[in-house]
């Protein structure tokens, strides 16, 4: 399903998009910021469901509105914004809009006002839905789109933080989250839009990241993760995977800080790497468990074939997608091949950390990467 978001206030759109995704495996969202982005878009490709914000830097919404009710009058659309005066509602509803939803808003009443939007319009798609394509068809298709983490975050663990009476600090919040990879990337892929921007300096600490954005959106982004209907894996082999490649990240992730720590290195953001390691792999399940939600098919004998064939492009266009800053992309990617540039303490650190988590760390080679570091080999060498 397509779904056109014209919205200028890219924090908002990206908290719109994450509860649009949450709604259903197959919702590809299309941002803009302008009108003229939008009509563009509209033009191009057209769109499922559209929402639009009411003032625009280049126009209105009922701008864009007109224009979709030129050569459809069926699209639903709904107005996202916080001009909700009665005239405006007036106007809205006699060009057919079907919703209008005031900001700010509620991520929860987000989620259960767009929820029956997309049950209507998945039951009149249903029985005109196309035949799906071979795996490897719909796996590159993936690449091409928004990639998405499985996630076991739930609600339930988000409301009682919502509501207390004193509001953590973004170090507190940091340390309550520091294992859940999707919210993790999340926080930082929306702080480093906002500070390359500003100041053009790149962000590798979750508690960084929070502080950038404050604690109320970061708390918002966590509650529309956690409403992701389709966030967990239900078929049992990639479920098991997911929890392997999870297990291994986490081990990584408090191994490589450890290290750091010990050498006098910047370990939040060691730490932050690691749990991104096997970023690809859960993306590439996730897709895997789309294409069998839409009713295909797939050898769990292959699934380890496809995860090492599939899991380290998946991984690169995660790190593309998400803008993460550079030195970032260089931990991560230190984890799994040696690097080049051995003077720099924190790529070896990544490295060894995943040959320690993977039982490979013993044997001359890497006493000496050990020692040139400025870790003790005889504290974290893999026991015979």
């Amino acid at each position: 399903m397509k779904v056109l978001l014209l919205e200028d206030d890219e924090l908002v759109a990206s908290l719109i998009e994450a509860v649009l995704t949450g709604l259903a495996a197959d919702i590809h969202v299309h941002h803009a910021a302008t009108l003229t982005a939008a009509r563009h878009i509209w033009q191009r490709q057209g769109a499922d469901l559209v929402l639009c914000d009411w003032n625009l830097p280049d126009g209105y919404g009922l701008d864009l509105v007109r224009t979709i009710r030129q050569s459809s009058e069926h699209t639903p659309v709904i107005i996202v914004s916080a001009s909700s005066d009665r005239d405006n509602v007036k106007r809205a509803l006699h060009l057919g809009v079907i919703d209008f939803i005031a900001k700010p808003f509620d991520v929860s009443t987000l989620h259960q006002r767009l929820l029956p939007v997309f049950e209507r319009i998945n039951a009149a798609e249903l029985s005109d839905s196309p035949s799906l394509p071979l795996l490897d068809y719909w796996l590159e298709q993936a690449l091409g789109a928004k990639l998405q983490l499985p996630g076991e975050l739930g609600a339930e663990t988000i409301t009682p933080l919502l509501n207390q009476p004193a509001p953590l600090t973004p170090t507190e919040l940091a340390a309550r989250w520091k294992n859940e990879t999707a919210l993790v990337t999340r926080l930082l892929q929306l702080a480093n839009n906002i500070s390359l921007k500003r100041s053009g300096n790149a962000i590798s600490r979750p508690a960084d990241a929070i502080s950038i954005l404050g604690v109320a959106m970061s708390l918002n982004c966590a509650m529309a993760m956690a409403l992701n209907s389709a966030r967990g894996l239900s078929h049992p082999v990639l479920k098991q995977q997911a929890a392997l490649y999870q297990a291994h990240a986490e081990q990584v992730a408090a191994i490589a800080r450890a290290m750091a720590l010990s050498i006098e290195l910047d370990g939040a953001s060691c730490h932050a790497a690691g749990l991104l390691c096997r970023c690809g792999e859960l993306a590439l399940l996730r897709t895997l468990q789309d294409y069998l939600d839409q009713g295909g098919k797939i050898d769990d004998h292959k699934i380890e074939d496809i995860l090492k064939r599939w899991g380290p492009r998946y991984g690169n266009r995660l790190k593309i997608q998400w803008q993460l800053p550079i030195p970032l992309r260089e931990l991560i990617g230190a984890v799994h091949v040696p690097p080049t540039q051995t003077t720099r303490k924190a790529l070896l650190v990544m490295h060894l950390a995943g040959l320690r988590v993977s039982s490979r760390l013993h044997g001359p080679e890497a006493e000496r990467l050990l020692r040139r570091a400025g870790l003790n080999p005889d504290k974290w060498l893999n026991k015979a």
